[in-house]
């Protein structure tokens, strides 16, 4: 298995990817192509796993804060667009910390979408009290139609029971009430055409998400988003209050509660999460975390090691043949 790691557009610079797609490598047998600053990376390298690991230079670095079709474009020696290119060679899946923008126009203009799938989507899961539920979107499409949303249950469908092993998956759509007559029209006319599933369960209340009644929620990119910030914002709110309570017992009573605190909020950590994947494409992309740390970009690429050999974009095409 062959994949590809962007090393430029990380917050915390090259090395810290690296690292962890050495602690990768430490688990997994696989082979890794690094894309950035070929001196720089070689160096953090210092000759490790040298018959694992190969190295391709890039020169430019697309930012967050440009036009992403502009600079998939125009940008053709930026380490992302190197990593587009590559993957339409002869490699199994891509990695990047980079802008969101850019991953989703390179995984539309360049590895392509499936047939069947007007727009590719961005996923993640969060915990819950019953496990893991898929998100998407979370904005990668800010706005969308019913049938983009049918598409992204279908999709989300297919990953929650294969990578997550959830047999009786159950799909709900992200409503302001449960009640089938509630939303807008895009939920009215989303609600109508997911009924057809026997997987769709109905709506669901963001309040209601991490109860893990429903194991995938679809949604689109721009509420999606702010659902997933709300939860990382609350768990931060949650971490900072706890402390300030903790400061104020005794040093045996914090020892007893410190742990039960962090295993509470490990779940929404991106760190510990990963990566995510952009749903639909011919060849897995997944975007990881800006800020993330060694821990995330192992875990980041163990995921998508798993997603191929799960053979999930096959899964996902027939599934989105079944019309």
């Amino acid at each position: 298995m062959k994949i590809l790691l962007d090393t430029l557009g990380s917050d915390k610079g090259a090395s810290e990817l690296i690292e962890g797609a050495i602690m990768a490598l430490e688990q997994k047998d696989f082979n890794l192509t690094i894309v950035g600053n070929e001196e720089e990376n070689r160096n953090i390298v210092n000759k490790r796993f040298e018959d694992k690991i190969d190295f391709v230079n890039a020169t430019e670095t697309i930012e967050n804060n440009e036009s992403p079709t502009k600079a998939i474009r125009s940008k053709k020696d930026s380490s992302m667009r190197k990593c587009f290119n590559l993957l339409n060679e002869d490699y199994d899946g891509f990695l990047s910390t980079g802008s969101t923008g850019a991953l989703l126009t390179g995984a539309t203009l360049i590895t392509r979408r499936l047939d069947n799938v007007s727009r590719p989507c961005l996923m993640v899961t969060v915990p819950s009290l019953k496990g893991d539920v898929v998100v998407l979107d979370v904005g990668a499409n800010v706005d969308v139609t019913s049938e983009l949303l049918e598409q992204f249950a279908k999709m989300g469908y297919v990953y929650s029971k294969n990578i997550l092993g959830k047999e009786d998956c159950k799909v709900g759509l992200l409503n302001i009430g449960v009640e089938e007559h509630k939303g807008d029209s895009l939920r009215l006319e989303t609600y109508k055409n997911l009924s057809k599933y026997p997987y769709f369960k109905g709506n669901v209340e963001a309040r209601d998400v991490l109860k893990g009644d429903f194991d995938v929620v679809v949604t689109d990119g721009f509420s999606g988003n702010i659902l997933l910030k709300t939860i990382e914002g609350s768990v931060e709110f949650i971490k900072t209050l706890a402390k300030s309570k903790l400061s104020k017992l005794d040093e045996k009573s914090q020892q007893a509660i410190i742990p039960m605190i962090k295993s509470m909020s490990t779940g929404i950590d991106y760190n510990s999460v990963g990566s995510a994947p952009f749903l639909g494409t011919k060849k897995p992309v997944f975007k990881a975390h800006g800020s993330s740390n060694r821990d995330a970009i192992m875990s980041g690429i163990l995921t998508l090691i798993k997603f191929v050999e799960e053979d999930v974009t096959d899964k996902l095409k027939k599934e989105l043949a079944n019309e």
